[in-house]
């Protein structure tokens, strides 16, 4: 079945795509008598996969499908230790027959990460652990050693599966949306930000007038304006390429606020915020996590407590896998800082 962005810019077909993603994922209104909404929703995105779902699978079934096409034999991506991108990348990766590789960088020890790190070592993931967060070194070494061994390139995914090519998934999810619902306002957690360009590009070349916010969860060197500036021009561009008749959208254009306020103390600590914002979803039926959905979700609260949601109609994107895990792999397998790392977070 072809997807609500072919449909509305053929061109885009042109695009290969990995058979991974479950699409259209549902909207579900949520009773919230404690919270002052107008209305709320939830998109489904943690239900994109029952491999493993979350934001991710949207923006890794373009990159796979590159891989494909260009018959790459390995992917290369990043990320912390406990990175919901990095596993997604393997257990999809792995399951095309294609080699994955994580560059992972250090982050706080948390129970998530740990089981993490654990699922990939359960996958086989060929992780290479850097000291600091700048994984690029090590990318060119790797790239080189693999070029060697397979005579041919390993497909580089960036962080997050943040670039023009991972976005053009969250452009596609804007217009699948309006098959749904037209809400007023859509929080979600901003962490490379190609969620919420990739949305926030959607919505305005289909001339729908929802609002974005994305609650920043990553340092101001991964999001910030200049990085949501750079994603539209490239992703308009890409899309440009393959369908001339789609809009020339600036960053002007998108009705995208990058909400600050909940990173601090730091990336992945828990926070008394996300931990209530977290219990208040349970119980709603809802499922959140600490590091990303937990504090957008605080964020939305926030904003309910002001008073500024009362009478709009909103929506919060679930960018968190609601699948189980993959089964853990022996720490033996894992590099020693790794196996140092799981022994922390016991």
């Amino acid at each position: 079945m072809s997807s609500a962005l072919d449909r509305r810019f053929p061109g885009t077909a042109s695009l290969p795509r990995a058979p991974i993603a479950d699409l259209p994922t549902p909207v579900e209104p949520i009773a919230a008598p404690r919270l002052a909404v107008g209305r709320l929703s939830v998109k489904r995105d943690d239900l994109t996969s029952r491999a493993y779902g979350g934001n991710k699978v949207r923006k890794l079934q373009f990159f796979l499908g590159r891989a494909l096409a260009e018959e790459r034999r390995t992917v290369v991506t990043f990320g912390a230790y406990g990175s919901n991108h990095a596993l997604a990348t393997a257990v999809h990766a792995r399951a095309l027959g294609i080699e994955p590789h994580a560059i992972l960088s250090p982050q706080v020890p948390t129970a998530f990460a740990r089981a993490t790190v654990l699922a990939h070592a359960g996958l086989g993931t060929v992780l290479h652990a850097v000291e600091g967060h700048d994984g690029s070194r090590e990318a060119e070494r790797l790239r080189a050693e693999l070029r060697a061994r397979d005579a041919r390139e390993p497909l580089v995914i960036p962080l997050g599966g943040s670039s023009a090519l991972g976005a053009v998934g969250f452009v596609d999810a804007a217009l699948e949306l309006g098959d749904q619902a037209r809400p007023d306002t859509v929080y979600l957690a901003g962490g490379t930000l190609g969620t919420a360009v990739g949305l926030a590009i959607g919505f305005a070349a289909a001339g729908v007038a929802t609002s974005i916010v994305a609650t920043r969860v990553t340092p101001a060197t991964v999001a910030n304006e200049a990085v949501i500036s750079r994603l539209t021009s490239e992703t308009v561009a890409l899309l440009q390429k393959h369908d001339p008749s789609f809009p020339a959208l600036v960053r002007s254009d998108l009705a995208l606020t990058l909400r600050e306020g909940f990173f601090e103390p730091g990336y992945a600590v828990v926070t008394p915020a996300a931990n209530a914002a977290i219990a208040l979803a349970r119980d709603l039926g809802v499922t959140l996590e600490t590091t990303y959905t937990g504090r957008a979700f605080a964020a939305l609260i926030a904003d309910a407590n002001e008073g500024t949601l009362a009478d709009d109609d909103v929506m919060f994107w679930d960018t968190y896998s609601s699948a189980p895990l993959p089964p853990p792999g022996c720490e033996d397998s894992l590099p020693s800082v790794l196996r140092a790392f799981v022994a922390a977070c016991d």
